[in-house]
Protein backbone atom coordinates (compact mmCIF):
# COMPACT_ATOMS: atom_id res chain seq x y z
CA UNK A 1 0.00 0.00 0.00
CA UNK A 2 1.22 3.09 -0.53
CA UNK A 3 1.28 6.54 1.65
CA UNK A 4 -2.18 7.96 1.19
CA UNK A 5 -3.34 11.75 2.75
CA UNK A 6 -5.11 10.39 5.66
CA UNK A 7 -2.03 11.17 8.19
CA UNK A 8 1.18 9.34 6.63
CA UNK A 9 4.00 10.38 7.96
CA UNK A 10 6.77 10.41 5.76
CA UNK A 11 10.27 8.62 7.13
CA UNK A 12 12.64 10.25 8.82
CA UNK A 13 15.39 8.91 7.03
CA UNK A 14 13.94 10.58 3.52
CA UNK A 15 13.85 13.87 5.13
CA UNK A 16 17.19 13.45 6.17
CA UNK A 17 18.18 12.55 2.70
CA UNK A 18 16.15 15.43 1.23
CA UNK A 19 17.97 17.68 3.12
CA UNK A 20 21.91 16.52 2.41
CA UNK A 21 23.66 17.69 -0.15
CA UNK A 22 23.24 15.74 -3.75
CA UNK A 23 25.07 12.48 -3.83
CA UNK A 24 26.13 10.21 -6.68
CA UNK A 25 24.53 7.17 -6.25
CA UNK A 26 26.14 3.52 -6.96
CA UNK A 27 25.37 2.11 -10.25
CA UNK A 28 22.91 -0.66 -9.63
CA UNK A 29 19.91 -2.65 -11.34
CA UNK A 30 16.95 -2.63 -10.23
CA UNK A 31 16.85 -6.43 -9.57
CA UNK A 32 19.85 -5.30 -7.38
CA UNK A 33 18.04 -3.05 -5.31
CA UNK A 34 14.71 -6.32 -5.14
CA UNK A 35 17.50 -8.57 -3.73
CA UNK A 36 15.86 -9.07 -0.18
CA UNK A 37 17.30 -10.45 2.92
CA UNK A 38 15.80 -12.12 5.46
CA UNK A 39 13.17 -10.17 6.45
CA UNK A 40 12.20 -9.28 2.89
CA UNK A 41 14.05 -6.04 3.41
CA UNK A 42 16.01 -4.44 0.30
CA UNK A 43 19.77 -6.01 0.68
CA UNK A 44 20.79 -2.23 -0.58
CA UNK A 45 18.72 -0.43 1.83
CA UNK A 46 19.82 2.97 3.38
CA UNK A 47 21.81 3.13 -0.16
CA UNK A 48 22.36 5.88 -2.46
CA UNK A 49 21.98 4.35 -5.74
CA UNK A 50 21.73 5.09 -9.45
CA UNK A 51 19.29 2.90 -11.26
CA UNK A 52 17.56 2.94 -14.49
CA UNK A 53 13.85 1.66 -16.04
CA UNK A 54 11.02 2.23 -18.10
CA UNK A 55 7.96 4.19 -16.62
CA UNK A 56 5.24 1.63 -16.39
CA UNK A 57 2.93 4.43 -14.16
CA UNK A 58 3.12 7.95 -14.70
CA UNK A 59 3.35 10.35 -11.83
CA UNK A 60 -0.10 12.00 -10.59
CA UNK A 61 -1.83 8.50 -10.55
CA UNK A 62 -1.06 7.34 -7.36
CA UNK A 63 -0.87 9.93 -4.60
CA UNK A 64 -1.18 12.81 -6.62
CA UNK A 65 -0.56 15.21 -3.96
CA UNK A 66 3.17 13.94 -4.18
CA UNK A 67 5.67 12.39 -6.37
CA UNK A 68 4.91 8.47 -6.76
CA UNK A 69 5.69 6.35 -9.68
CA UNK A 70 7.07 3.09 -10.89
CA UNK A 71 9.82 1.96 -13.12
CA UNK A 72 11.11 -1.88 -14.90
CA UNK A 73 14.06 -3.20 -15.86
CA UNK A 74 15.11 -6.70 -16.06
CA UNK A 75 11.35 -8.49 -14.41
CA UNK A 76 12.19 -6.25 -12.10
CA UNK A 77 10.26 -3.33 -10.85
CA UNK A 78 10.44 -0.09 -7.93
CA UNK A 79 8.58 2.72 -6.64
CA UNK A 80 9.60 5.87 -7.13
CA UNK A 81 8.60 8.30 -4.30
CA UNK A 82 9.56 12.09 -3.77
CA UNK A 83 7.16 14.40 -1.17
CA UNK A 84 6.74 17.08 -3.61
CA UNK A 85 4.26 16.85 -6.32
CA UNK A 86 4.77 17.82 -10.09
CA UNK A 87 8.66 17.69 -10.13
CA UNK A 88 9.29 14.82 -12.74
CA UNK A 89 7.43 14.70 -16.02
CA UNK A 90 7.70 11.03 -17.93
CA UNK A 91 5.07 9.45 -19.63
CA UNK A 92 4.58 5.33 -19.74
CA UNK A 93 7.28 3.62 -21.88
CA UNK A 94 9.85 6.52 -21.19
CA UNK A 95 13.06 5.13 -20.28
CA UNK A 96 14.53 7.37 -17.29
CA UNK A 97 17.70 7.52 -14.50
CA UNK A 98 17.14 8.04 -10.87
CA UNK A 99 19.40 9.00 -8.18
CA UNK A 100 17.86 8.12 -4.88
CA UNK A 101 17.99 6.33 -1.27
CA UNK A 102 16.88 2.91 -0.88
CA UNK A 103 13.74 2.66 1.63
CA UNK A 104 11.26 0.18 2.95
CA UNK A 105 8.35 1.88 3.47
CA UNK A 106 6.47 1.20 6.78
CA UNK A 107 4.09 3.08 8.43
CA UNK A 108 4.80 5.30 11.38
CA UNK A 109 1.48 4.13 13.12
CA UNK A 110 0.98 0.25 12.63
CA UNK A 111 4.52 -0.19 11.33
CA UNK A 112 3.29 -2.24 7.99
CA UNK A 113 4.27 -1.56 4.64
CA UNK A 114 7.50 -2.91 3.15
CA UNK A 115 6.84 -1.41 -0.18
CA UNK A 116 10.67 -1.28 -1.41
CA UNK A 117 10.85 2.91 -2.99
CA UNK A 118 13.79 4.87 -4.18
CA UNK A 119 13.27 8.28 -2.23
CA UNK A 120 14.94 10.74 -5.00
CA UNK A 121 17.52 12.49 -3.30
CA UNK A 122 16.16 15.86 -4.73
CA UNK A 123 13.59 17.27 -7.17
CA UNK A 124 16.29 16.62 -10.03
CA UNK A 125 17.47 13.61 -9.29
CA UNK A 126 16.35 12.45 -12.45
CA UNK A 127 17.15 12.53 -16.26
CA UNK A 128 15.57 11.21 -19.36
CA UNK A 129 17.37 8.17 -21.73
CA UNK A 130 14.79 7.99 -24.10
CA UNK A 131 10.96 8.95 -24.19
CA UNK A 132 8.74 6.23 -24.70
CA UNK A 133 5.61 5.39 -27.13
CA UNK A 134 3.02 5.62 -24.13
CA UNK A 135 2.73 1.94 -23.69
CA UNK A 136 3.98 -1.10 -21.62
CA UNK A 137 3.39 -4.58 -21.56
CA UNK A 138 2.67 -6.36 -18.12
CA UNK A 139 3.66 -9.66 -17.50
CA UNK A 140 0.90 -12.05 -17.22
CA UNK A 141 1.38 -14.35 -14.15
CA UNK A 142 -1.09 -16.51 -12.93
CA UNK A 143 -2.37 -15.76 -9.49
CA UNK A 144 -0.48 -18.57 -7.64
CA UNK A 145 2.68 -16.84 -8.65
CA UNK A 146 1.83 -13.61 -8.52
CA UNK A 147 1.91 -13.08 -4.66
CA UNK A 148 5.77 -13.24 -4.26
CA UNK A 149 8.58 -10.72 -2.69
CA UNK A 150 10.67 -11.22 -6.54
CA UNK A 151 7.22 -9.82 -8.36
CA UNK A 152 7.41 -6.06 -5.99
CA UNK A 153 6.73 -2.93 -7.88
CA UNK A 154 6.49 -4.93 -11.30
CA UNK A 155 3.39 -4.14 -13.74
CA UNK A 156 1.65 -7.39 -13.76
CA UNK A 157 -1.65 -8.97 -15.09
CA UNK A 158 -3.67 -11.71 -14.27
CA UNK A 159 -7.29 -13.18 -14.22
CA UNK A 160 -9.24 -14.33 -10.84
CA UNK A 161 -12.78 -15.28 -9.68
CA UNK A 162 -14.09 -12.01 -7.12
CA UNK A 163 -14.28 -13.87 -3.56
CA UNK A 164 -15.08 -10.78 -1.20
CA UNK A 165 -15.66 -6.76 -1.63
CA UNK A 166 -14.58 -4.01 0.80
CA UNK A 167 -15.50 -0.99 -1.04
CA UNK A 168 -14.55 1.52 -2.11
CA UNK A 169 -10.88 0.90 -1.28
CA UNK A 170 -10.58 -2.82 -2.44
CA UNK A 171 -11.82 -6.36 -3.48
CA UNK A 172 -10.28 -9.86 -3.57
CA UNK A 173 -10.29 -12.30 -6.02
CA UNK A 174 -8.80 -16.08 -5.99
CA UNK A 175 -8.66 -19.54 -8.22
CA UNK A 176 -10.85 -21.75 -6.98
CA UNK A 177 -8.45 -24.38 -8.08
CA UNK A 178 -5.21 -23.26 -5.56
CA UNK A 179 -6.83 -21.11 -3.30
CA UNK A 180 -4.68 -18.36 -4.14
CA UNK A 181 -5.74 -14.96 -3.84
CA UNK A 182 -4.69 -11.10 -3.99
CA UNK A 183 -6.17 -7.95 -3.09
CA UNK A 184 -7.05 -5.18 -5.75
CA UNK A 185 -6.34 -2.19 -4.26
CA UNK A 186 -7.77 1.36 -5.38
CA UNK A 187 -4.11 3.43 -5.48
CA UNK A 188 -5.79 5.78 -7.64
CA UNK A 189 -8.61 6.84 -5.98
CA UNK A 190 -10.44 7.56 -9.14
CA UNK A 191 -11.07 3.80 -9.88
CA UNK A 192 -14.87 2.36 -9.15
CA UNK A 193 -14.34 -0.88 -7.96
CA UNK A 194 -17.93 -1.84 -7.02
CA UNK A 195 -18.52 -2.66 -10.64
CA UNK A 196 -17.81 -6.27 -10.07
CA UNK A 197 -19.69 -8.44 -8.23
CA UNK A 198 -18.86 -11.93 -6.20
CA UNK A 199 -18.07 -14.32 -8.25
CA UNK A 200 -17.11 -12.45 -11.51
CA UNK A 201 -13.90 -13.58 -13.66
CA UNK A 202 -11.67 -10.48 -14.20
CA UNK A 203 -9.09 -9.93 -15.88
CA UNK A 204 -6.56 -7.55 -14.02
CA UNK A 205 -3.15 -5.22 -14.97
CA UNK A 206 -1.29 -3.69 -11.84
CA UNK A 207 1.37 -2.63 -10.14
CA UNK A 208 2.47 -4.57 -7.79
CA UNK A 209 3.32 -3.05 -3.97
CA UNK A 210 3.03 -4.81 -0.54
CA UNK A 211 1.11 -4.14 3.11
CA UNK A 212 2.33 -6.56 5.21
CA UNK A 213 1.65 -5.95 9.21
CA UNK A 214 3.82 -8.97 10.13
CA UNK A 215 7.63 -9.55 9.87
CA UNK A 216 9.22 -11.17 8.56
CA UNK A 217 7.45 -9.69 5.33
CA UNK A 218 6.69 -11.53 2.91
CA UNK A 219 3.02 -10.43 2.39
CA UNK A 220 0.39 -8.20 1.92
CA UNK A 221 0.99 -7.96 -1.73
CA UNK A 222 -1.68 -5.81 -3.13
CA UNK A 223 -2.36 -5.26 -7.26
CA UNK A 224 -2.99 -1.69 -7.72
CA UNK A 225 -4.69 -0.99 -11.39
CA UNK A 226 -3.54 2.54 -12.86
CA UNK A 227 -6.75 3.23 -15.22
CA UNK A 228 -10.21 1.80 -15.41
CA UNK A 229 -9.07 0.62 -18.44
CA UNK A 230 -6.93 -1.91 -16.53
CA UNK A 231 -10.02 -3.39 -15.49
CA UNK A 232 -12.55 -5.96 -17.41
CA UNK A 233 -14.54 -8.89 -17.22
CA UNK A 234 -12.45 -12.01 -18.24
CA UNK A 235 -15.15 -14.54 -20.84
CA UNK A 236 -14.94 -17.94 -19.52
CA UNK A 237 -16.49 -20.52 -21.45
CA UNK A 238 -19.66 -21.31 -19.36
CA UNK A 239 -20.27 -24.87 -21.25
CA UNK A 240 -18.99 -27.65 -19.10
CA UNK A 241 -19.74 -31.45 -19.52
CA UNK A 242 -22.01 -33.46 -16.41
CA UNK A 243 -20.36 -33.78 -13.46
CA UNK A 244 -19.85 -37.77 -12.76
CA UNK A 245 -18.75 -39.66 -9.88
CA UNK A 246 -14.98 -39.75 -11.02
CA UNK A 247 -13.43 -37.87 -14.30
CA UNK A 248 -11.00 -40.24 -15.03
CA UNK A 249 -9.65 -37.69 -17.62
CA UNK A 250 -8.38 -33.89 -17.84
CA UNK A 251 -10.81 -31.24 -19.10
CA UNK A 252 -10.33 -28.16 -20.84
CA UNK A 253 -12.36 -25.35 -22.17
CA UNK A 254 -11.23 -22.83 -24.16
CA UNK A 255 -13.24 -20.10 -26.08
CA UNK A 256 -13.48 -21.04 -29.68
CA UNK A 257 -13.38 -16.67 -31.13
CA UNK A 258 -9.92 -15.80 -32.54
CA UNK A 259 -7.71 -14.17 -29.90
CA UNK A 260 -5.86 -10.93 -30.53
CA UNK A 261 -2.99 -10.67 -28.28
CA UNK A 262 -1.44 -7.53 -30.46
CA UNK A 263 -5.13 -5.87 -28.78
CA UNK A 264 -3.77 -6.43 -25.52
CA UNK A 265 -5.90 -9.47 -24.62
CA UNK A 266 -5.60 -12.56 -22.65
CA UNK A 267 -7.40 -15.56 -23.76
CA UNK A 268 -8.75 -17.61 -20.63
CA UNK A 269 -8.10 -21.06 -20.21
CA UNK A 270 -10.35 -23.33 -18.01
CA UNK A 271 -9.66 -27.27 -17.03
CA UNK A 272 -10.70 -29.66 -14.52
CA UNK A 273 -8.34 -32.40 -12.76
CA UNK A 274 -8.03 -34.68 -10.14
CA UNK A 275 -7.62 -33.56 -6.64
CA UNK A 276 -3.77 -33.43 -5.61
CA UNK A 277 -2.73 -34.38 -9.27
CA UNK A 278 0.19 -32.94 -11.22
CA UNK A 279 -1.09 -30.92 -14.11
CA UNK A 280 1.27 -29.58 -16.43
CA UNK A 281 0.24 -27.52 -19.39
CA UNK A 282 1.89 -25.83 -22.31
CA UNK A 283 1.04 -23.96 -25.27
CA UNK A 284 2.40 -25.26 -28.87
CA UNK A 285 3.00 -24.27 -32.41
CA UNK A 286 1.81 -26.80 -35.09
CA UNK A 287 5.74 -28.59 -35.42
CA UNK A 288 5.24 -29.35 -32.09
CA UNK A 289 7.15 -27.01 -30.58
CA UNK A 290 6.83 -25.48 -27.12
CA UNK A 291 5.73 -21.83 -27.84
CA UNK A 292 4.83 -21.31 -23.21
CA UNK A 293 4.56 -23.31 -20.41
CA UNK A 294 1.42 -22.20 -18.15
CA UNK A 295 1.58 -24.52 -15.46
CA UNK A 296 3.62 -27.12 -14.24
CA UNK A 297 2.45 -27.80 -10.62
CA UNK A 298 0.28 -29.58 -7.94
CA UNK A 299 -3.11 -29.25 -8.50
CA UNK A 300 -4.74 -29.17 -5.11
CA UNK A 301 -8.36 -29.20 -5.91
CA UNK A 302 -11.06 -28.80 -3.43
CA UNK A 303 -8.97 -29.53 -0.62
CA UNK A 304 -7.10 -26.51 -0.15
CA UNK A 305 -10.27 -24.42 -0.71
CA UNK A 306 -13.09 -22.55 1.92
CA UNK A 307 -15.15 -24.99 3.34
CA UNK A 308 -18.14 -23.64 0.97
CA UNK A 309 -16.06 -25.15 -1.92
CA UNK A 310 -15.57 -28.87 -1.04
CA UNK A 311 -19.14 -30.27 -2.03
CA UNK A 312 -18.08 -30.01 -5.20
CA UNK A 313 -15.83 -32.77 -5.97
CA UNK A 314 -14.35 -30.67 -8.95
CA UNK A 315 -13.55 -27.30 -9.05
CA UNK A 316 -13.18 -25.51 -12.12
CA UNK A 317 -9.48 -24.01 -12.90
CA UNK A 318 -8.75 -20.65 -14.73
CA UNK A 319 -5.65 -19.81 -16.41
CA UNK A 320 -4.70 -17.40 -19.77
CA UNK A 321 -2.42 -17.29 -22.13
CA UNK A 322 -1.22 -13.82 -23.32
CA UNK A 323 -0.27 -14.75 -26.80
CA UNK A 324 3.83 -14.66 -25.76
CA UNK A 325 6.43 -17.20 -25.66
CA UNK A 326 8.35 -17.69 -22.39
CA UNK A 327 10.76 -14.88 -23.61
CA UNK A 328 7.84 -12.63 -23.46
CA UNK A 329 7.84 -12.10 -27.54
CA UNK A 330 4.46 -11.92 -29.21
CA UNK A 331 3.82 -15.20 -30.88
CA UNK A 332 3.16 -15.30 -34.83
CA UNK A 333 -0.65 -15.12 -36.24
CA UNK A 334 -1.67 -18.46 -36.72
CA UNK A 335 -3.06 -22.32 -34.98
CA UNK A 336 -1.85 -23.36 -31.95
CA UNK A 337 -2.70 -25.93 -29.59
CA UNK A 338 -3.19 -26.24 -25.98
CA UNK A 339 -2.33 -29.42 -23.95
CA UNK A 340 -2.81 -30.32 -20.55
CA UNK A 341 -1.51 -33.33 -18.51
CA UNK A 342 -2.92 -34.78 -15.50
CA UNK A 343 -1.22 -37.06 -13.82
CA UNK A 344 -3.40 -38.58 -10.69
CA UNK A 345 -2.46 -39.85 -7.10
CA UNK A 346 -2.57 -43.45 -8.93
CA UNK A 347 -0.03 -42.33 -11.87
CA UNK A 348 -2.40 -42.56 -14.37
CA UNK A 349 -1.85 -40.05 -17.08
CA UNK A 350 -4.53 -38.41 -18.85
CA UNK A 351 -4.33 -35.55 -21.73
CA UNK A 352 -7.01 -33.08 -22.93
CA UNK A 353 -5.91 -30.69 -25.78
CA UNK A 354 -7.76 -27.64 -27.44
CA UNK A 355 -6.83 -25.40 -30.32
CA UNK A 356 -6.08 -21.83 -30.16
CA UNK A 357 -6.03 -19.77 -33.37
CA UNK A 358 -3.79 -16.52 -32.58
CA UNK A 359 -5.72 -13.57 -35.12
CA UNK A 360 -3.06 -10.94 -37.15
CA UNK A 361 -2.90 -6.81 -35.75
CA UNK A 362 -5.58 -4.87 -38.44
CA UNK A 363 -3.90 -2.10 -40.06
CA UNK A 364 -5.15 0.69 -42.14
Amino acid sequence: MMREQKGWVILAVALAVLTAAPAAGQEVTICDVQEYDAMGFSVLEGDTVAVQGVVTVEPGVFQPAMTSFFIEWGDCGINVFHPYSDIVAVAVGDTIEVTGVVTEYQSSSTGAGSTTEIVLLSPSSWSMVAEGDGEFEPTYLSLKRLGAEKNEGRLCRTIGVVCERNLPYDIYIHQPWSGADIQVYRANEELNLGVFDIGDTIDVTGNMMQYDREAPFFGGYELSPRYESDMKMAVVPASWPPEPEFWPNAALRIPTQVFRPHGNEVIPIAYLADDRSEVTMKIYDLQGRVVRTLTEEEYTGYSSLPEFYKEDFFVQGINGWDGRDDLRRLAPAGAYVCRLEVEDRDGLVSVSTAPIVVGVKLTR
